[in-house]
């Protein structure tokens, strides 16, 4: 494979799965091993091609990260590294899981100061260049709050997690305005960034794992039962998310008539959809109304996963899927 031409879209589909795996936890757990070692080679094989390309194709790789519509996508990579340590916890040796986590989590925070300076600095950003793909960012900062979380409960573990999901979550509602605003003043982007108007989805949902996680060991740490509001919280979250899925299938409606043909990118479906079924899975330990829709979610999730993972091997077979147009 050339790596000059090397999607780091790619990681799309170990975020996707990953997610996928997540949210199959409690419906069939005996899916969670084989998958994740399946997406640990995934992983392996994808971030040595980008290290080639990194290596052979600096200027590429620069040009791209540094570019507000590929840029973002570059998260994509560490917050796979993240989802794989979440995914290891309680398989692996604690070593492979910190290895994956501080690895991830050093990364994004680069990532998350460094690509905002650069814009608020370099560039004219155009609001035609604004798209969904700028929540990866936050949804990869939370995420690192969910996986800090996992770790045996402390004062220091607890503050970490904290000030990963204070930038995710802050990041989250100011470019949640500005991606708004360019929506209801704007033409829609192009059909090649239609996926990442779904990706709304994927902060939503493990904002509420967040907030269920951090009310729980509240009470460890800080001696506070905080669990009634963050229950509450995840709820109003859930639906503003149940809102969020209503106009994106609208808007897919709209794009199918358009001539919406599959690429790389239809990986953004997936994740999302796997981050709002864990949110749900989440509230339904406390909710039980909401153990069928979790049920009914990950249904969804399953015809989704499939039919990405078909048109992926289908575009692989036909020697390459275009990834979204970066211009």
């Amino acid at each position: 494979m050339d790596t000059r031409n090397f999607p780091i879209a790619s990681f799309g589909s170990v975020l996707g799965t990953g997610g996928f795996i997540l949210a199959s936890r409690p419906f069939v757990p005996s899916l969670v091993l084989p998958m994740t070692l399946l997406l640990l080679v995934m992983f392996s094989i994808f971030s040595a091609l980008l290290l080639a390309r990194i290596i052979l194709h600096p200027a590429v790789v620069r040009n791209e990260l540094l570019h507000p519509l590929p840029g973002s996508f570059y998260a994509l990579q560490p917050i796979s590294a993240v989802i794989l340590a979440i995914l290891c916890w309680n398989l692996f040796p604690v070593a492979i899981v910190m290895g994956l986590l501080v690895y991830g989590s050093v990364l994004i925070l680069a990532l998350a100061v460094y690509l905002p300076y650069h814009y608020f600095s370099n560039i004219n950003i155009e609001f035609s260049q604004l798209h969904g793909g700028w929540f990866i960012t936050p949804v990869a900062t939370i995420l690192v709050t969910n996986a800090v979380l996992l770790s045996p409960v402390n004062q220091a573990t607890m503050i970490v997690a904290l000030l990963f999901f204070g930038i995710g979550a802050m990041l989250f509602l100011l470019i949640l305005g500005v991606l708004f605003f360019r929506l209801i003043s704007h033409t829609l982007p192009p059909v090649e960034l239609a996926p990442t108007n779904y990706i709304i989805l994927a902060p939503i949902g493990i904002l509420i794992v967040d907030i269920l996680q951090i009310s729980r060991v509240a009470g460890t740490v800080l001696g506070a039962n905080l669990l009634p509001v963050g229950i509450l919280s995840g709820v109003i979250l859930w639906g503003f998310g149940l809102w969020a899925i209503g106009v994106n299938l609208l808007l897919l409606a709209r794009y199918l008539r358009l001539g919406f043909r599959f690429h790389i990118g239809w990986w953004s479906y997936v994740f999302p959809t796997a981050a709002f079924d864990l949110g749900t899975i989440s509230l339904s330990e406390y909710l039980a109304l909401f153990k069928p829709v979790s049920l009914i979610l990950y249904i969804g999730l399953i015809a989704v996963f499939l039919i990405v993972v078909a048109g992926s091997i289908r575009g692989v077979l036909k020697q390459g899927v275009k990834a979204p147009a970066s211009r």
